[in-house]
């Protein structure tokens, strides 16, 4: 048996207070995922002249509207122009296809039967959506190659935050993996990267 504590010896403890303990990783994903959520609106741009296959990347976040699905995302874009961007990096096209091609093994390999939600909107967004890869903008380039890789990283966006829960329970593969994968892209440096 345990003798009482004193007043004495009490009054320098703690008290003790519940907290949930969350793995790394999950914690990680969700970190991530929290980040792509304040995600306003990206910006592709080509960087100039001297470098035919290299685009900025303009990330802008913690504007009013945080969804980027809202009757107002038009209005949210023009915003955008007019305001300093969070993040600003430079990527090449390879970077671009790299990312699409990351993204769809992992939502192809996730399922072994039928894919959920989240990952057959992936593997819809790379047969159907805006391809950086595409034969017929790369000979376009320019603006062009510019709008279709906005394009994409807008739906990957898309579809990363609209159909993945912030709860990791329950989630395939696909949804734990793919949160971390884009916001690498849109918020780290090449070199962080790797």
């Amino acid at each position: 048996m345990l003798p009482p504590l004193s007043d004495k010896l009490g009054s320098n403890l703690q008290l003790l207070v519940p907290v949930t303990i969350t793995p790394s990783i999950v914690s990680a994903r969700r970190n991530a995922l929290l980040e792509l959520k304040k995600v306003d609106a990206v910006q592709v741009r080509c960087v100039g002249k001297g470098k035919k296959d290299w685009f900025v990347v303009e990330v802008f976040t913690d504007s009013a509207s945080s969804d980027p699905a809202s009757v107002y995302n038009e209005v949210v874009q023009d915003d955008a122009r007019l305001r300093r961007p969070t993040v600003r990096i430079e990527r090449t096209l390879l970077e671009f296809v790299d990312l699409r091609n990351k993204v769809y093994n992992i939502v192809h390999d996730a399922h072994r039967a039928e894919p959920c939600e989240f990952c057959a909107g992936f593997m819809d967004q790379v047969v159907f959506g805006a391809n950086p890869d595409g034969f017929l903008v790369g000979l376009l380039g320019g603006k062009r190659l510019a709008r279709t890789l906005e394009k994409f990283v807008d739906e990957v966006l898309s579809l990363t935050v609209h159909h993945t829960a912030i709860d990791a329970r329950g989630c395939c593969s696909g949804q734990t993996a793919v949160p971390q994968i884009v916001h690498a892209f849109l918020f780290n440096a090449a070199n962080e990267n790797a």
